[in-house]
């Protein structure tokens, strides 16, 4: 049993394909270097203590909570763990902790009696960041840890996400995997129909800002916004998403090749100007996207739009505009996060 724990998980952007990805094409997702913080440690208490700092909550759990849980009558399977969690737990956060207490019948009372687990994160909520597949990914691997104290593995990150997906669920309902993968794994994620086709990554050092719009995301109602579209105008779409399918190819291709950030400004343009075509854009976006351009800079939404994010990648000869940009859209009421794409996935920060 480890004395100090340390985990931390990054965030995620679409870089490329987002609405395509929903009619069977490719996306491109990359890690984020804004991370959520799992540190656990040892106190004099005699219960399981579990501090979600950005949330200000906490959670106590008591020998009698834990065992008043175990002995509920579900199968150790995450599908059906899932379903009895539903039915049982409304608190959401409660029910990611419970599935792993039923999850693993070997765990014992003694594993977290006395420890004290606090999370915090650099990735703002409900912004299309992937907050919450970092928290499952973090939390996952805390369970992990909990059972075998060692430098993951590659059987082992696949275990981490599988169950980092389920936590997914309860949070989502049917989320795709995406996000969570790219947490686990870091790097750049290539998904397409459900599965991951690819994960690689780039030898560049890429620097972003990541705009925040202040707006919560919509992905829900903006998927229903370009079906309704795609419903009116089947054939122009079908050719839309075949165009962003292309887009997310020579990404790929650029990136694996890399020399310049020239190519890459390009392709998120042209990639902007296939998101403006699906309307998905907003005064907002079109706000932040128009502010980077007049300095020179290249911008697209990330993600499903209406809300959320969008990204500008920059080199050196961009820096000395870089803190006028980021003025400009402080004064309009915009969050922007300077970070880097292709982080590092989970990982071991500290194992005493």
């Amino acid at each position: 049993m480890f004395k100090t724990l340390k985990i931390s998980s990054p965030g995620k952007i679409i870089l490329c394909g987002e609405h395509s990805v929903v009619y069977g094409k490719k996306a491109l997702a990359c890690s984020i270097d804004l991370r959520t913080h799992l540190a656990a440690s040892h106190t004099e208490n005699n219960y399981f203590q579990f501090i979600l700092s950005d949330l200000d909550q906490t959670l106590e759990i008591k020998e009698e909570d834990f065992l008043s849980v175990k002995c509920a009558s579900v199968q150790s399977e995450p599908d059906a763990i899932i379903k009895h969690l539903e039915e049982k737990y409304s608190n959401k956060l409660v029910s990611s902790l419970n599935f792993f207490i039923l999850l693993y019948p070997e765990l014992e009372w003694s594993q977290l009696a006395g420890l004290q687990v606090k999370i915090s994160s650099d990735i703002p909520i409900a912004s299309g960041l992937g907050s919450s597949a970092s928290y499952s990914t973090c939390l996952s691997s805390f369970f992990f840890l909990l059972r075998s104290n060692r430098i993951f593995s590659q059987s082992d990150l696949e275990a981490i996400n599988s169950n980092a997906f389920y936590i997914e669920k309860l949070f989502h309902g049917n989320p795709s995997g995406l996000d969570n993968s790219v947490s686990a794994y870091g790097g750049f994620v290539v998904f397409e129909k459900g599965l991951i086709r690819e994960k690689f990554t780039c030898d560049q050092e890429l620097n972003v800002l990541i705009i925040n719009s202040q707006i919560p995301k919509q992905t829900l109602e903006q998927v229903k916004k370009v079906r309704v579209l795609y419903e009116k105008h089947s054939s122009i779409l079908d050719s839309l998403m075949n165009s962003i399918d292309l887009l997310v190819d020579k990404f790929i291709q650029t990136l694996k090749e890399i020399d310049s950030l020239d190519g890459i400004k390009d392709l998120v343009t042209i990639n902007q100007g296939l998101l403006y075509a699906l309307q998905v854009s907003n005064q907002a976006l079109d706000s932040i996207v128009n502010t980077c351009e007049k300095l020179g800079f290249r911008a697209k939404i990330t993600g499903a739009g209406g809300g959320g994010c969008c990204i500008t990648i920059f080199d050196q000869s961009d820096m000395q505009k870089l803190d006028e940009l980021k003025s400009c859209l402080t004064k309009n009421s915009f969050l922007p996060f300077q970070t880097r794409l292709g982080s590092d996935g989970v990982r071991i920060d500290e194992l005493i």
